[in-house]
């Protein structure tokens, strides 16, 4: 006969919180900042609050309904500017700091590029760009709209376009993926028929009426069908898809915003998490009084009071949570890595994602989520992956680098005699590695240099 039995047993379930915070860890500013819109537009006890034009007497930024993201709601205890002594604590979901927009990050940039004098211009180009990244009003309009010379919107333009995703503020598709071609020209990415086929024949490009174009263009259809890969896998339509991989061609490099800035501070370094100055998030203050008196309300009421209230509760604890770990981690970085962002790349010391996690306290997966595809803005102003702070061979590869570029070209150094080199400096590593890093960097073996 089979018994059955019942006793206790203890062990972790994944909730969906947890799935939920694990996902916003591994996401980047911009990725994370549609996932806030989504779910703005899913949950109505979620709303977004902005910015007053008074500032912080204490940080300079704008206020959000007379509180200070920064000053009376620190991400973490130790933040730079903390609440006085004796002040009241705020509920810690009263407000979170929203993520900042692709038109918050280029106007951030733009300000920091341009004299204050063009600020101006420089906010309503941002304001007329759409949705998809296209500038939606003409230039000389915009000028007369500001009284000034079109000569300085013009000037503006150029920058934004300089500093802004490829294609950024064009007018039209069109506008946008010639753009892109020669961004990745200057690059020596190259297609012989993209720039024409773009410029005058994407119609017929789209309707695979490959013959038509290789007659105007005097070539043959296997040259069409090249240039049609290139723009497949290199080219987007619209600007603002540049921030999204999903939909972009495993050949592109997608355009990259810092998570977290690393500043000097007093002659010490200081990790801040990237967000929003001018936008918040809070749980809405009628679904909060309607969830304060759920047993007045009607069975079906009072379930989706409380479902979407605790819905947005939960995203809101996770977006703290989601920087208060990022902020975390980016101190133990810059604590191991002091020397390097100090003292360039050679300094760059050995280090694991095993040991922050041990450092911290927390499991490695949740390290490498959220060093995962994340952008740090390091004091000299330069944009690094964070997953670079990993990569101890960084210092080796930059020696190697170094002795190439000083050789003499008539008599390239070959691999061992690189290796050899290389261990007299103190960078003892096998002839092999010398040339899986000479492969990495794209320098051509010995006797290709010397052609």
């Amino acid at each position: 006969m089979f018994e059955m039995s019942m006793s206790p047993d203890m062990g972790q379930r994944v909730t969906p919180a947890l799935l939920n915070l694990a996902h916003l860890l591994s996401l980047p500013s911009l990725d994370l900042e549609q996932a806030v819109r989504h779910e703005l537009e899913e949950n109505p006890a979620l709303e977004e609050v902005e910015a007053e034009d008074t500032l912080c007497p204490r940080c300079g930024r704008p206020l959000i309904e007379g509180i200070c993201m920064r000053c009376d709601i620190p991400s973490t205890g130790d933040d730079l500017f903390g609440a006085a002594p004796g002040e009241e604590t705020l509920d810690p979901l009263l407000f979170v700091a929203a993520p900042r927009s692709l038109n918050e990050i280029l106007l951030d940039d733009l300000y920091a590029s341009l004299p204050a004098s063009e600020h101006p211009v420089a906010l309503t180009l941002i304001g007329s760009l759409d949705d998809q990244g296209f500038l939606s009003d003409d230039p000389e309009d915009i000028a007369a709209s500001l009284g000034v010379d079109p000569r300085r919107v013009a000037a503006v333009l150029a920058r934004l376009r300089e500093i802004g995703p490829p294609g950024i503020a064009a007018r039209d598709s069109r506008e946008c993926m010639l753009a892109q071609i020669d961004d990745l020209a200057s690059e020596g990415v190259t297609s012989l028929h993209a720039r024409a086929i773009v410029d005058v024949h994407m119609a017929d490009l789209a309707a695979r009426r490959y013959r038509q174009i290789a007659r105007a263009l005097g070539i043959g259809t296997d040259e069409v069908a090249a240039a049609r890969t290139f723009i497949a896998e290199n080219l987007w339509p619209y600007p603002a898809q540049a921030i999204t991989p999903d939909i972009l061609g495993t050949s592109r490099t997608r355009y990259r915003t810092p998570d977290i800035a690393i500043i000097i501070v007093e002659d010490a370094f200081v990790v801040e998490v990237l967000n929003s100055q001018r936008r918040a998030l809070r749980l809405n203050p009628l679904y909060q009084e309607l969830a304060a008196h759920a047993a007045t309300l009607e069975d079906a009421e009072r379930a989706h009071v409380q479902e979407f209230i605790s819905r947005a509760r939960v995203f809101l604890s996770n977006l703290r949570q989601r920087e208060s770990t990022l902020k975390r981690i980016g101190e133990v970085i810059v604590e191991h890595q002091a020397d390097f962002l100090r003292h360039g790349v050679r300094h760059l010391l050995p280090m694991t994602r095993a040991e922050i996690a041990v450092e911290l306290g927390v499991h490695e997966s949740t390290v490498s989520r959220a060093t995962s595809d994340k952008t740090a803005q390091i004091p000299s102003g330069d944009l690094l992956p964070v997953s670079e702070f990993f990569v101890s061979a960084r210092g080796v590869q930059d020696v190697l680098r170094e002795l190439i570029d000083c050789e003499d070209k008539a008599r390239p150094l070959s691999d061992q005699l690189l290796c050899e080199q290389l261990a007299d400096m103190g960078y003892p590593i096998a002839r092999r590695t010398v040339a899986k890093y000479r492969d990495l960097m794209k320098i051509p073996a010995a006797q290709l240099r010397g052609a």
